[in-house]
């Protein structure tokens, strides 16, 4: 009988759940030049937030590293699992999820890893860890669980309107910025998660407030036909807005089973900013 474990990274946003849903996440080091913070055990969201408001620098992160994962997935053996199924971080905004698949080999015959590219971050990526978790509570077998979030990846898309795009530049986590070079840091442009996972502009806009408008109605003709969906709305500092958010898309979508509002964490922020707004579904039923 197997025993699955799902964990996860520290970008996925588990922390601020208001429960623990018992995924052990791999943490980012978030460093603001000499000091250096654990996203989520030295520095929590609010925090971090003040502190790149008046930081003059743009922070960086540090991803966890291969002993970090190691220990884990030891400890998971000990504890009698079979196998681990890893939710990662888009594949092409950080190489966490590349570094666990390298351990396959390492745990053969020991210990099943299996990795799934969520192609997204923030709480979008954290919902496919706690549906595999829901599903392993249900005793579905590991076969099904990856099938379901591979389900969920190519069901899925997100929007997102930043403030600054500094952070998004200076981080390199912007693709196909090339054509905005010049006018890049006077627009607001709509981004996107395209289908590989990248972060890379779908229109440029003026105003963030315009900037908003139209992901909204990119979103709603995306979802319009489905029968039932889930929204994620995440902020990175910018909770009000996101109410607003939350309440427009309650107001609208007749087929959302549920829309939610998660804060955007620390190793996230980092390369985005304050002031970010985004939204994504996951339709659940077409």
């Amino acid at each position: 009988m197997s025993k699955v474990a799902i964990v996860s990274d520290v970008n996925a946003g588990l922390d601020y759940l208001g429960y623990d849903p018992q995924i052990p996440v791999l943490r980012s080091i978030i460093n603001f030049g000499e000091e250096h913070f654990i996203d989520g055990i030295d520095i929590k969201a609010d925090e971090f937030y003040k502190k790149l408001k008046t930081s003059p620098m743009i922070p960086s992160t540090s991803a966890p590293t291969v002993g970090e994962a190691m220990e884990l997935f030891d400890r998971l053996k000990d504890e009698g699992y079979s196998d681990v199924i890893m939710c990662s971080i888009s594949y092409q905004l950080s190489s966490i999820g590349q570094m666990v698949e390298n351990l396959q080999s390492e745990y053969k015959g020991r210990l099943n890893i299996h990795v799934v590219d969520t192609k997204t971050a923030t709480y979008l990526q954290g919902f496919i860890a706690v549906e595999a978790k829901r599903l392993v509570d249900e005793g579905k077998s590991v076969q099904k669980i990856l099938d379901y979030c591979h389900y969920l990846v190519e069901n899925s898309h997100a929007y997102f309107v930043v403030d600054d795009l500094k952070y998004l530049v200076k981080n390199g986590r912007l693709s196909g910025a090339a054509g905005f070079v010049g006018s890049l840091l006077k627009i607001k442009p709509v981004l996107e998660l395209d289908k590989i996972g990248r972060i890379v502009p779908k229109e440029k806009v003026r105003t963030q407030r315009k900037a908003l408008e139209v992901a909204i109605n990119m979103f709603m003709e995306e979802i319009k036909d489905a029968k039932r969906v889930y929204i994620i709305v995440a902020h990175a500092a910018a909770e009000e807005q996101g109410e607003e958010l939350v309440r427009y898309f309650k107001d609208n979508c007749r087929n959302a089973v549920g829309v939610d509002l998660h804060v955007i964490t620390p190793a996230v922020g980092a390369h985005i900013g304050c002031g970010v707004l985004g939204f994504g579904y996951y339709i659940l039923e077409k």
